[in-house]
């Protein structure tokens, strides 16, 4: 197999989604030279008169079809086509497309008078895309096969060794021209071609060039990211160790061990103790975040869902008999299909969003959730009958360090990093995540809250071996929730 692909781009998904996109703009050209090559003929034939011969007129519809044939063809399998550099790729299509449309293209030259043609200008046309496309000693060796074929053509016809069509009602006689000026033309021509191959493969290269070079520098960022985020872990973990010693000390001098304190310095301290608790809170947060982005993430653990939910259900069953609040799992899938994805980072989502139900929700409170999907993707839905969420509000609690305005801070503490952890989680393991309010278990003055998840049982690598979800990708599939 003919090897097209550069060295660096083999593995670069922007390398790829260029080509396919240049490739669907061939399949549109296409269709809009169909419609001008049959707008050509009956405007030729009712409007301006050029006399076509039945030959003429044959041959230009038969090309017409053959083209809109192809296409569909092209266009069908467009989609089948790989991104492998060591199988038929994208840049092949890119090739037996051009190869395609040079060929009909000659023959259209041809039956409209190939020199006197008003059609030759398009080889340019299509010497300059294929340069933006293939490599440059493809488009070279093209170029020079296409005056090659010209010439020939010229003076075939000259020595009337094969038939000339010239259209009539353009040009008067058959051969209107001169053997000097059939010889500069093929000369010009020949210039011309190659210039526009020459100058478009140069800018074609300068920009790939500098494509490499920015892929260089993302690269160059990635590892000063990890190199930030390491040290933002190291940081960290030494923050704890003073807020843990303050922990301890206030526990002593709680406890008496340093002598008695009156009702108000307990009270002083039980509240050093919660912002301490707090404080510790934020760090683990900010330890996650920095983990999860240094995280090589495993998309192969088999992860069976009641088993891991319940067990995760269990590590909370402290709080849960503390306020007596009635936890139901519910798994409405057919068979108990496992979870192909990352365990740690699952078992995270769940827990995170389990904690914030169970601590929103009030005495006796109800926790419900529920496991459902189809053969591609899993849907969980944790929901609870707890203060609920502000609908004007509902966008922004994935932000870092937003809390909503309905929790009462003197009761509830926390950060405000849990839920941007989970999303920036999700979005990882390819999936989306939305939340309503109220849910269905809400009452008036209990609305509640319903988390929504999805994922794929299996994150599917895109067609340029590389998976993104963006802001974009997230607002078009969280519809579909």
């Amino acid at each position: 197999m003919l090897n097209l692909v550069p060295d660096w781009a083999q593995q670069y998904g922007e390398f790829w989604r260029a080509i396919r996109l240049r490739n669907m703009w061939l399949i549109k050209l296409r269709y809009m030279a169909v419609i001008i090559l049959f707008g050509f003929l009956l405007t030729g034939e009712y409007l301006f008169d050029f006399q076509l011969t039945q030959r003429q007129v044959t041959a230009i519809s038969v090309l017409c079809f053959i083209i809109l044939a192809y296409n569909i063809v092209i266009q069908s399998l467009r989609g089948y086509v790989s991104v492998n550099a060591e199988a038929f790729n994208a840049l092949h299509l890119s090739l037996l497309q051009i190869i395609l449309d040079l060929t009909a293209l000659m023959f259209l030259v041809y039956f409209t008078g190939t020199l006197e043609s008003p059609l030759y200008m398009f080889f340019i046309f299509h010497m300059i895309i294929g340069s933006l496309i293939l490599p440059g000693y493809i488009v070279y060796f093209t170029a020079g096969i296409i005056s090659g074929m010209m010439a020939l053509l010229t003076f075939l016809q000259r020595y009337k060794i094969i038939e000339s069509h010239i259209i009539k009602g353009l040009y008067v006689g058959n051969r209107p021209n001169t053997f000097m000026y059939d010889l500069l033309f093929i000369i010009i021509f020949s210039i011309m071609l190659f210039i526009s191959v020459y100058i478009a493969n140069k800018i074609a290269h300068q920009l790939y060039k500098r494509e490499q070079q920015l892929r260089n520098s993302l690269a160059k960022l990635n590892e000063a990211e990890i190199t930030k985020q390491k040290y933002t872990i190291g940081i960290v973990h030494e923050i704890k160790t003073p807020i843990t010693a303050v922990q301890s000390i206030i526990e002593l001098i709680k406890n008496g061990y340093v002598g008695s304190i009156s009702d108000e310095v307990a009270q002083k301290l039980n509240r050093a103790q919660i912002r301490s608790e707090e404080a510790l809170q934020l760090i683990k947060n900010v330890l996650n975040i920095s983990k999860l982005r240094l995280l090589d993430i495993s998309l192969s653990d088999d992860i069976i869902i009641s088993e891991t939910v319940n067990s995760i259900v269990e590590a909370h069953s402290e709080i849960i008999n503390l306020k007596s609040i009635t936890v139901s799992l519910m798994d409405k899938r057919k068979n108990d299909r496992r979870l192909r994805s990352d365990k740690i980072l699952f078992s995270l989502v769940v827990s995170n969003i389990l904690s914030n139900a169970l601590k929103y929700v009030g005495e006796k409170g109800k926790v419900e959730i529920n496991v459902y999907g189809d053969d591609e993707k899993i849907f969980l839905e944790i929901s609870d009958n707890g203060i609920g969420i502000p609908g004007q509000e509902k966008e922004k609690i994935f932000d870092q360090f937003y809390r909503a305005s309905n929790i009462d801070k003197s009761l509830h503490e926390g950060t405000g990093m849990g839920l941007a952890v989970v999303k920036e989680i999700i979005v990882k393991l390819g999936g989306v995540i939305d939340v309503i309010s109220p849910s269905h278990l809400g009452t008036e003055n209990n609305p509640g809250t319903t988390f929504k998840v999805m994922i794929p049982y299996k994150v599917k690598q895109n067609e340029y071996d590389i998976f993104v979800v963006n802001d974009e990708d997230y607002l078009k599939n969280k519809d579909s929730l």
